[in-house]
């Protein structure tokens, strides 16, 4: 007899000590999983944000550039046609 306790009643204080450890662990390894699957889809944002991030600096890189480009080109370069003083010739060469 221990504490004055019968066998059997000390195996079965055992096996309610047991039961409730192991449920604790449990629950505990449920949180600790949490925690990570928590951390890793936090990972996983974290380099798609970066990924965006480079990209939107990438397009902005590359609108700078197009404006720049834009912004060197004068009067001079483009060709202005004037449409209807072709359509004014073509019509009087037809009249005449």
């Amino acid at each position: 007899m221990l504490f004055g306790l019968p066998w059997w009643a000390i195996i079965a204080i055992v096996a309610i000590v047991g039961g409730m450890y192991t449920s604790i662990r449990e629950k505990e390894m449920k949180l600790e999983e949490k925690r990570l699957t928590s951390s890793k889809e936090a990972q996983e944002l974290r380099k798609m944000i970066f990924n965006l991030k480079s990209r939107v600096e990438h397009l902005e890189t590359i609108v700078t550039e197009l404006e720049e480009q834009q912004r060197e080109i004068t009067l001079d370069d483009i060709e202005i046609k004037n449409d209807l003083d072709d359509d004014n010739k073509n019509s009087s060469r037809v009249r005449g």
